[in-house]
C-alpha cells in the first residue's frame, strides 16, 4: 500500500504559484518543488501504489507529514465509567465509537456508597484491565471524586465530567504525577471565586436546590459524551499537542473545558496542580 498524507494535511495548488501544504495545526505553507515533481509526488500519494515512491517523499516523512490514522491501542483500550445519570449509557457509547471498551463499574455498596483507589481496584473488572475511569455527574461534581485522585499512580488514567446549571465541565485527564485531579480543580475554583468562595462551595453540596428545567436532554449529553471520549481518545493514542493560529497552544493535560449548552460555546480554562503544603 501507498504512503498517505497525516490525517488533517492536505496537499494542493495554487494558482500561479505552485504547490501548497496546509499543516495539521492549520497553517499553510508553500512546496518548494518543481511542477514535475510535485505531478509525481501527488501520483503517490493520491493512490495506492507499491512501486518506488518518488525521493521527494522522504522529506514529507521526515517533516511527520506521513502517515495513518491513529487507532486506539488495545492494552488501554478498557475504560470504567461510574455514575448513575443518563450520561453514562452516552459516554458508553461514544467511547466505543472511539474505538475503546468501555464498561458501566457497578455501584458500592455500604457505609457512604463511594468509591475508592481501592475498592475500585478490587473489582472483578478492574483489576489488572483497566486504563482509565471516567466519573460522570449530571450536576455538581460530588466531593468524593477526590478519594480517586491516586489512580494515576496505579497507572490508570483518570477523567472527571460534570453539570452545573447548562455548564458541562470537562476536567484535565490525569494520567502521570503531577497531572492536575480533582482536588486540584475544586481548589483552584474555590481559590479565583475570591470572596464568593463560600456560595461555591454551598452550591457544590446544596440539598435538593430548587432548579429550572436545566437537565441534559438527549443532544446535550451526545454533545457532552463526544467531547470526553475525544479526549480520552486523545490521551490513548498520545496524540500531540498543536499550538496553530486555529488551536489553543493550553495542554489538554492542564485546562478544564466548559461547554455551555445553551450557545454550544467552548471555553479551557488554564488549571494547574496545587503545590503540597511545606511541612
Amino acid at each position: 500500500m501507498g504512503e498517505r498524507l497525516v490525517p488533517g494535511a492536505v496537499l494542493f495548488d495554487v494558482p500561479g504559484r505552485g504547490a501548497a501544504l496546509r499543516c495539521p495545526d492549520g497553517e499553510i505553507v508553500d512546496v518548494a518543488l518543481p511542477a514535475e515533481r510535485t505531478v509525481a509526488v501527488r501520483a503517490a500519494l493520491a493512490v495506492d501504489d507499491s512501486g518506488d515512491p518518488p525521493a521527494e517523499l522522504g522529506a514529507f516523512r521526515a517533516a511527520g507529514y506521513l502517515g495513518g490514522r491513529s487507532q486506539w491501542p488495545v492494552d488501554n483500550s478498557f475504560v470504567g465509567i461510574i455514575g448513575s445519570s443518563g450520561l453514562v449509557e452516552a459516554v458508553h457509547a461514544a467511547l466505543s465509537r472511539a474505538g475503546a471498551q468501555p464498561c458501566v463499574l457497578p455501584p458500592l455498596t455500604g457505609e457512604g456508597d463511594l468509591w475508592t483507589t481501592g475498592a475500585l481496584l478490587s473489582t472483578e473488572l478492574s483489576t489488572g484491565r483497566l486504563g482509565a475511569v471516567c466519573a460522570v455527574h449530571d450536576g455538581p461534581a460530588p466531593a468524593w471524586w477526590s478519594n480517586l485522585d491516586d489512580l494515576p499512580e496505579h497507572g490508570i488514567a483518570w477523567q472527571r465530567v460534570s453539570r452545573e446549571g447548562r455548564h458541562a465541565l470537562l476536567e484535565p485527564i490525569a494520567a502521570q504525577p503531577g497531572d492536575t485531579r480533582h482536588s486540584d480543580v475544586r481548589k483552584r475554583r474555590l481559590a479565583a471565586a475570591g470572596s464568593g468562595h463560600e456560595h461555591l462551595t454551598a452550591f457544590w453540596s446544596a440539598q435538593e436546590p430548587v432548579t429550572g428545567d436545566d437537565a441534559m436532554d438527549e443532544l446535550d449529553r451526545a454533545a457532552v459524551a463526544t467531547l470526553a471520549a475525544l479526549d480520552l481518545r486523545a490521551w490513548a493514542v498520545q496524540a500531540a499537542e498543536r499550538d496553530g493560529s486555529l488551536t489553543s497552544p493550553l495542554p489538554a493535560r492542564r485546562r478544564l473545558r466548559v461547554l455551555d449548552l445553551d450557545s454550544a460555546a467552548i471555553t479551557d480554562h488554564p488549571v494547574l496542580p496545587v503545590p503540597g503544603a511545606a511541612p
